[in-house]
């Protein structure tokens, strides 16, 4: 029996990120492109403050965005960030990793584009796939196409992440026809093209990313440390760096599809993606995400300096009628061995809001606890 079941139970909060949404107040390069299921930040920064003091090293093995790591270097840590994701990856490292100003920025983006207007004649439209070429007026696309083309070739994942943030939308300052702004479908019956013809022309791509990078430097962030940002599976951390905390959201049980989800842009970004890559749903989701916390977590609890945290940010799920407690899996996981070193010395509990969630009749994901572990030293054993 762990000390969860045993009547450690989580308590619902009240700390800053219970109130109003922190977006207008946030630094902008947290809005630097959506991303499905993003932590808040207000936990983030409520979780960094309290479990870790400056120039400590932060460890998030899934980085999704990059909420955690930026925040993290926001308050003058040094963060360690990885995720198997090209779009999270790009979207971490381009947060950590920005202009200095939007001086520099824009300055970037004008070179770069002026460059990318001699890759247009070759984007031959004919092979990019009938479900992405729906999505775009078919100068809007040749043109983006050359600009993430440039982007790629000089390896510019800031001016890359702020091309993908203006997608897709049916806002006029997006690149898209009407659609949804998280998962990609198109509002064709909602906004019909007779009704709403603006919404179907060429949408120019220079002033929509020149106003985008405006957008991103509204509240920019001051000069960060330095961060190590990793593309690869959790389990597969190079990093042998010693840690003060480990601080993560992991994926929730396949309640979202991050693939399926950022299909769109996903494809900008690889150019190989197809319609449908939706992984087979299985029966055993339970046993498949305790294997990947613990093959996770006996590579980097390793690294966790005694007396650091392990803060693990897990939402529940339903099967049906039944709702599956990811919280008492993950604590009864990081309690067995090999984590005998960890002991909870903290649980809350917080309510996600539909805003954080892909489609607001999810029945799935609708609470997350979070479970803070304490590291405590091995004990010497005396040899008579």
């Amino acid at each position: 029996m762990t000390a969860f079941q045993r009547g450690l139970n989580p308590k619902r909060l009240d700390t800053p990120w219970s109130s109003a949404a922190t977006t207008s107040v946030d630094c902008t390069f947290q809005q630097l492109a959506p991303y499905i299921g993003r932590i808040k930040t207000a936990i983030a920064r409520y979780l960094i403050e309290t479990y870790t003091r400056p120039d400590d090293v932060v460890l998030d093995p899934f980085a999704g965005s990059g909420v955690i790591p930026f925040e993290a270097a926001l308050l003058g840590r040094r963060a360690i960030a990885s995720d198997i994701s090209p779009y999270a990856y790009l979207l971490t490292s381009a947060k950590l990793g920005a202009p200095e100003n939007v001086f520099e920025a824009l300055e970037r983006f004008e070179l770069q584009w002026k460059k990318s207007l001699e890759r247009r004649s070759n984007q031959d439209l004919r092979r990019v796939p009938l479900w992405v070429r729906k999505f775009f007026h078919p100068e809007t696309l040749r043109n983006a196409l050359a600009l993430r083309d440039e982007l790629v070739a000089n390896d510019d994942r800031f001016l890359l992440a702020c091309l993908l943030g203006i997608l897709h939308h049916q806002r006029p300052g997006f690149l898209s026809y009407p659609s949804s702004h998280l998962v990609p479908y198109l509002r064709t019956k909602l906004f019909p093209r007779a009704n709403h013809p603006a919404l179907y022309r060429e949408r120019d791509v220079y002033p929509r990313m020149t106003a985008k990078i405006l957008r991103t430097y509204r509240r920019p962030p001051g000069e960060l440390p330095r961060s190590d940002v990793s593309l690869c599976d959790s389990r597969d951390l190079k990093s042998r760096r010693a840690v003060d905390a480990i601080i993560t959201s992991p994926p929730y049980m396949n309640e979202l599809d991050y693939v399926r989800d950022n299909r769109l842009r996903l494809w900008f970004l690889t150019r190989k993606l197809n319609a449908s890559s939706d992984p087979p749903r299985r029966s055993n989701r339970e046993e498949l995400f305790c294997n990947l916390i613990v093959e996770t977590f006996r590579k980097v609890v390793p690294r966790l300096r005694p007396g650091g945290h392990v803060i693990m940010v897990v939402g529940d799920t339903r099967r049906g009628t039944k709702r599956v407690d990811a919280a008492t899996l993950v604590q009864t996981a990081l309690e067995s061995s090999p984590f005998h070193s960890l002991s909870l010395c903290a649980t809350y509990e917080d309510t996600i809001p539909d805003v954080r969630r892909a489609r607001r009749d999810l029945s799935g994901t609708k609470r997350e606890t979070i479970l803070v572990f304490k590291k405590v030293a091995a004990r010497r054993v005396i040899r008579g």
